[in-house]
C-alpha cells in the first residue's frame, strides 16, 4: 500500500525504515509504515478521535490497567464496570484521556497526563509518561508511572498487527518462547496457569496462527484471548507477506487477542506485552517503568 501521508493533526516520528503516526488521545500509535515493504503494519482507524472510544482499543495507552479486573473491585475499591460486571482497560474514563505532548523531535516524541486522586477510582493522584522513538527499523516504546503511594499500574501497548495486509492473520507464522499461559474464565477473566508443552497452544516451535485460532478450545472467545507468560529474555516473532517483526518487552506477560471481536474477525492479532492478568497477581508501584520494542525487518 503506497504511504498515505502524514494527518496534519498528528504527531509524525520516523527514521529511514519506519514513519509513525501518534494521537494525544489516549497517546495512541495511530499507524506504522514500514518504508521498505511500503505497507502499513497496523490497524489504522479512520479518525484520530476514535482512539478515545472505538471499542478496539486500536493503538491505545492502556491505563492504568491492562485487560479486565473481575468483578471491578480491586482491594476493596469498586473500579468502573464498564465490560459488564467486570473492568476492562482502565475503565472509561481511561479510553477517554487525552495526552499532552511534552517534547518531540523527528524521532521521539514524549506525552504526560496528570491523573487526580480518585479520578479514575484509584485512590491517589499520579504522573503517566508515554515515549516513543524509532531507530532504524525498531519501534521503541517507554510508559513510566510516579505516585506518592503504592497504587495498581500495569499498563500495555494495544497495537494491532498484519503484516501482509490479508484479510485474516491465519496464515501468519508465529513463535514464542513460553511454557506457559493463563486460561480465561467464561467472563474472559484470568483464571488461572496452565502449562502449553504438548498443547495446540504451544508457540516454542512456531506454528500457523490459524492452526491455535479455530481450534475447538477457544469457540467460547472466538480465537485466542490469551495471556502467555514470558521466560527472561524471550521474544515474539510474527512472520508474513515478506516481513518478520519480532517484538520483546520487560513485561512479566504478553496478551495474544485475534481480533474475534473486530468488525473483520480475525483480520489483526494484538500484542499487548502487560502484567500477569490474574487479579491475584497484579501488583501496586510507587515508581513503575515499562519498556517494549518492536522491530521489523526482511524474511523469506
Amino acid at each position: 500500500m503506497a504511504f498515505a501521508g502524514y494527518n496534519r493533526h498528528m504527531d509524525v516520528i520516523e527514521s529511514s525504515e519506519l514513519a509513525v503516526e501518534l494521537s494525544s488521545f489516549s497517546a495512541a500509535v495511530h499507524s506504522v509504515y514500514v518504508k521498505r515493504q511500503g505497507r502499513y503494519v497496523t490497524l489504522r482507524l479512520p479518525d484520530e478521535k476514535l482512539h478515545s472510544y472505538d471499542p478496539s482499543y486500536s493503538g491505545n495507552t492502556i491505563f492504568p490497567y491492562a485487560g479486565r479486573i473481575k468483578k471491578a473491585v480491586w482491594k476493596g475499591v469498586k473500579l468502573d464496570g464498564n465490560d459488564g460486571y467486570n473492568s476492562l482497560h482502565g475503565g472509561f474514563s481511561a479510553h477517554e484521556a487525552c495526552f499532552d505532548l511534552l517534547d518531540k523531535s523527528r524521532v521521539h516524541a514524549l506525552y504526560h497526563l496528570y491523573r487526580k486522586a480518585g479520578e479514575d477510582c484509584l485512590p491517589c493522584a499520579r504522573d503517566y509518561f508515554v515515549r516513543y522513538e524509532v531507530k532504524d527499523s525498531t519501534l521503541l516504546i517507554r510508559h513510566s508511572m510516579s505516585a506518592a503511594l503504592p497504587v495498581l499500574c500495569d499498563t500495555t501497548c494495544h497495537l494491532y498487527f498484519n503484516l501482509d495486509g490479508s484479510d485474516t492473520v491465519d496464515n501468519h507464522f508465529i513463535r514464542l518462547e513460553s511454557g506457559e499461559m493463563v486460561v480465561n474464565d467464561s467472563e474472559h477473566c484470568g483464571k488461572e496457569i496452565m502449562k502449553t508443552e504438548g498443547t495446540v497452544f504451544d508457540l516454542c516451535g512456531g506454528k500457523r496462527l490459524g492452526s491455535i485460532i479455530h481450534c475447538d478450545g477457544l469457540s467460547f472467545s472466538r480465537g485466542l484471548n490469551n495471556a502467555y507468560i514470558l521466560k527472561e529474555g524471550s521474544f515474539l516473532q510474527l512472520s508474513a507477506g515478506g516481513i518478520k517483526l519480532t517484538a520483546a518487552s520487560d513485561s512479566p506477560a504478553v496478551v495474544l487477542y485475534s481480533g474475534g471481536y473486530l468488525e473483520r474477525p480475525f483480520s489483526f492479532l494484538a500484542v499487548e506485552f502487560q502484567g500477569i492478568p490474574i487479579n491475584s497477581m497484579r501488583e501496586e508501584w510507587k515508581n513503575y517503568e515499562r519498556n517494549f520494542a518492536f522491530t521489523f525487518s526482511s524474511c523469506e
